[in-house]
């Protein structure tokens, strides 16, 4: 099936390094295009400074592609056995040309993405086309690919009425200072890691509220050039009920009377338990969901223990009786 996520696509950026399951191995120098389907089968790996030695590696031993690098499913042992001296098909690189004949302009090739599993092309990038400026343009705009060549139909109007591909670095720019204008979020930033990749904006790590969380996302929209938004932002009060309920669900903690309270990841527990045993499981278990970076357990030890009025932390100010004081929560 083909993907319509930008973020699931592989890229092919030449001159990106290579790597093998257990160690790199060289640059991705070319890769090889079946015309007829425009499918990728083969990558050109390359390795050396003067005397270049190359190998063209099965497009099904790519696990990952990206600007970041190309990683192969074979290792370094194995890489020359599975290689392939010289398969049939068009060869594309970074010096290959980009073409619109009827606006009478060239660039060269910068990205090439492809579908995972099937390598059919979905989008390449030019540089300098039209001149000046980076540029997508979608398989449907490609006419012919031959060695060194990918020709489009666009006319010099349709060309000119493009947007820019825009490099990464100037969108992570105006992403990091549309986030630090939300004044708001100030105390959340430290939490958030915000990183732009191949024009897609992943948001990832902890945030205090989901009304925060998607709050980012509209805001990061009005920045020009990002083709795809991966929130992955774990909101505080999602955290708190995913925690309480792995609590509630596993039997050496269920009915206990543990608070959870969590703040950008960090997990207070508080509350009582009846032994040192249980206290351990406790945090063992809260550890153990997805999103907590870290777990104070300020869990009371106390045989006779009764139950908290709530288990999880939902955002109101609101103060849990323990043995021993009094806690506020922490999320808001």
């Amino acid at each position: 099936m083909k993907s319509e996520l930008i973020s699931e696509l592989l890229k092919f950026r030449f001159g990106s390094k290579v790597f093998c399951s257990d160690g790199e191995y060289g640059v991705l120098d070319e890769v090889v295009v079946e015309p007829a389907r425009r499918t990728v089968t083969h990558v050109g790996v390359s390795r050396g400074l003067f005397v270049k030695k190359r190998f063209y590696l099965s497009f099904s031993r790519v696990g990952e592609a990206s600007s970041d690098g190309v990683r192969l499913t074979t290792s370094l042992a194995t890489l020359e056995q599975e290689a392939v001296a010289s398969p049939g098909g068009v060869r594309l690189s970074g010096r290959s040309l980009v073409e619109a004949p009827a606006a009478g302009q060239r660039g060269t090739l910068l990205l090439l993405a492809v579908q995972p599993g099937s390598g059919e092309i979905a989008y390449v990038v030019a540089h300098n086309l039209p001149g000046g400026q980076d540029t997508l343009f979608r398989v449907e705009t490609i006419t012919e690919l031959a060695s060194g060549v990918v020709r489009l139909n666009l006319s010099a109007e349709a060309l000119k009425g493009l947007p820019p591909y825009r490099p990464d670095r100037d969108l992570q720019r105006e992403v990091e200072a549309v986030l630090f204008d939300l004044y708001p979020l100030h105390v959340d930033l430290q939490g958030i890691s915000a990183r732009v990749l191949d024009g897609v904006l992943y948001l990832d790590g902890n945030i205090s509220s989901t009304l925060r969380a998607d709050l980012v996302e509209r805001q990061v929209m009005g920045v020009p050039g990002l083709l795809e938004i991966k929130n992955n932002l774990i909101a505080d009060d999602t955290l708190a009920s995913e925690v309480a309920l792995a609590l509630g669900r596993d039997p050496r903690t269920r009915g206990l009377p543990i608070g959870v309270y969590p703040r950008l990841g960090v997990v207070r527990l508080s509350g009582a338990v009846r032994t040192e045993e249980q206290k351990r499981i406790a945090a063992e278990i809260a550890r153990s969901v997805p999103g907590v970076r870290r777990v104070l357990n300020e869990l009371t030890v106390n045989p006779t223990a009764g139950r908290l009025p709530v288990m999880a932390s939902t955002g109101a100010e609101e103060e849990d009786l323990v043995p021993g004081g009094r806690y506020v929560r922490h999320t808001k």
